[in-house]
């Protein structure tokens, strides 16, 4: 490891605390900085894949979060017409294998604790707008550094990656999601990730999000230009469509009682060559956003942060953030590419896709290898068309 280096880290959501607390616990002196004025509850349910469960086990956190998630050991999607599209289970890569239905705000309480404990500095309310060599400019006018390195962490919509001058090229997808968290019924398995898709065009899922309420995060497709006329209907005219499609979400639904209940979510693809500079880099969704199709997002930044620690502990800086990117690549590309593939299938104006999806999927499941590279896809373990991460 080279001396104690000056960290400035732009952005809290996963990547930041959690590059935070490895370099702060490795002796850096380490700065977060954050735009919300204070830690508040927001964010849906998501799946802590077996690679995200791996960082959080690293950094000594697993046996906390664990009792407050979901077990989820089996991921199943049909149609309206009832065909059985996927139906995988994390035990046939390993008995021990599964993922963690979880609550964001829950993940991020104990990564942010971690790094107050670890000893970083915490600034709310610090918004970064821009780079300015070795210092970090927040929107208060305020300039911050010196620092030796600088870490992008501030998500998808990122302010800060194009000042890098690493090319990117960034898109949003047409295709977002409304989504509600409510008390699951006992129409739903606890164990399950259930999803239905009606052509290409709707995809209701629902994920159990596990903590002490026993919550259930509701997940709906939906045009991001249709949202504002979507606003305007009847509620119950929405609940009629779900109902059809899911029909054990009736008892469910009745909890949404108003449309300020149902949040959006908008999602970007992110392309990058690289992530990292002379004295940056980029972690999360800043580097790499995809849509959340394969459920990989916070996995993959939690490996980032894992991936950045390990290479700034066996090398001088610039070594290190050359191999960062080095270290990423195949991991990245294999989930930016299948991710970018596989979406159009579930969410587009396609319905030849939708087609193809219901004739395929069954099939592919079906032939050995395939069903095995889908449960190693869903695991987060996939590196390339033939390779796999070991954990």
């Amino acid at each position: 490891m080279e001396k104690t280096l000056r960290v400035g880290i732009a952005g809290s959501g996963t990547a930041g605390p959690a590059i935070a607390t490895f370099l702060a616990r490795a002796g850096h002196e380490v700065t977060l900085f954050e735009r919300a004025p204070r830690k508040e509850a927001v964010g849906a349910g998501f799946l802590l894949q077996p690679t995200g469960m791996s960082v959080i086990k690293r950094l000594g956190l697993l046996d906390e979060l664990l009792p407050q998630t979901a077990h989820i050991d089996h991921l199943f999607c049909r149609n309206t017409a009832g065909t059985t599209l996927l139906d995988l289970h994390y035990q046939e890569l390993q008995p021990d294998l599964f993922g963690a239905g979880t609550y964001r705000p829950t993940l991020l309480d104990l990564l942010l604790s971690a790094a107050e404990k670890s000893g970083v500095h915490l600034k709310w309310d610090h918004e970064i707008t821009s780079l300015d060599g070795h210092f970090l400019n927040d929107i208060h006018q305020k300039k911050h550094g010196p620092f030796d390195l600088t870490l992008i962490c501030d998500g998808a919509r990122s302010r800060l990656r194009a000042q890098t001058g690493i090319p990117s090229k960034v898109s949003r997808y047409p295709w977002g999601a409304l989504w509600f968290i409510g008390k699951r019924t006992t129409d739903f398995d606890p164990k399950t990730l259930w999803q239905c898709v009606e052509g290409s065009s709707w995809l209701n899922g629902y994920l159990p999000t596990g903590t002490s309420q026993d919550f259930l995060s509701l997940f709906w497709s939906i045009r991001m230009d249709d949202l504002d006329q979507w606003k305007t209907r009847p509620l119950q005219e929405w609940k009629d469509h779900v109902s059809r499609i899911s029909p054990q979400a009736e008892s469910f639904l009745q909890q949404v009682e108003t449309m300020d209940q149902l949040q959006s979510a908008a999602y970007y693809d992110v392309r990058m060559p690289h992530w990292h500079t002379s004295h940056h880099a980029i972690l999360g969704d800043a580097g790499h956003a995809l849509s959340p199709q394969l459920g990989q997002g916070v996995n993959l930044a939690l490996m980032d942060a894992a991936t950045l620690a390990d290479c700034l502990q066996e090398f001088p800086l610039q070594k290190a953030l050359t191999q960062y990117s080095l270290r990423r690549r195949n991991h990245l590309r294999f989930y930016q590419f299948a991710t970018r593939w596989t979406t159009p299938f579930f969410q587009s104006d396609l319905p030849l896709l939708s087609t193809i999806r219901d004739l395929g999927f069954p099939i592919a499941m079906k032939v050995p290898w395939l069903r095995q590279q889908m449960v190693t896809t869903m695991a987060g373990l996939k590196t390339g068309p033939f390779s796999t991460l070991s954990l």
